[in-house]
């Protein structure tokens, strides 16, 4: 009987994580190693706005979790309306606009907050920065 595979994470920022709930969601077993202590030490910094990956992005997702999404929103207020704005691209040489990415192709969420919801459910990270880490239960 071929042995299934166990994939190591390293890292629990959101890339691991979102890997971690696509193997999850997949039935695939992992394992995460993690660095920092506390799960949201790096949950600061710029928003993010997924446009061109949003439909891959929910690809790796459960479906529980898509549904959830806009709890990581920067406005969900405005988010929950149907209204992300508009997202302008721009010729830098001639300062023209070139076209404008429709809102609903686009998610506009913070780093913090899409980390929060990418940590719920039941996963484990091992901490490692000590020589006895030891495996943590993750629950938010």
């Amino acid at each position: 009987m071929a042995r299934q595979p166990h994939v190591l994470i390293i890292g629990a920022g959101i890339t691991g994580l979102l890997l971690a709930q696509a193997l999850k969601s997949r039935g695939i077993q992992f394992s995460i190693h993690e660095r920092d202590h506390n799960e949201l030490c790096r949950g600061g910094g710029w928003g993010l706005a997924i446009h061109w990956a949003k439909d891959d992005l929910l690809s790796l997702l459960p479906k529980t979790m898509q549904d959830r999404l806009l709890e990581a929103n920067v406005d969900p207020e405005t988010a929950a309306r149907g209204d992300c704005g508009n997202f302008p691209f721009f010729d830098l040489a001639s300062g023209c606009k070139k076209f404008t990415n429709p809102s609903d192709k686009r998610i506009r969420v913070t780093r913090e907050g899409l980390r929060r919801l990418l940590l719920t459910g039941d996963l484990h990270v091992k901490v490692s920065e000590h020589p006895n880490a030891e495996v943590r239960k993750i629950t938010l």
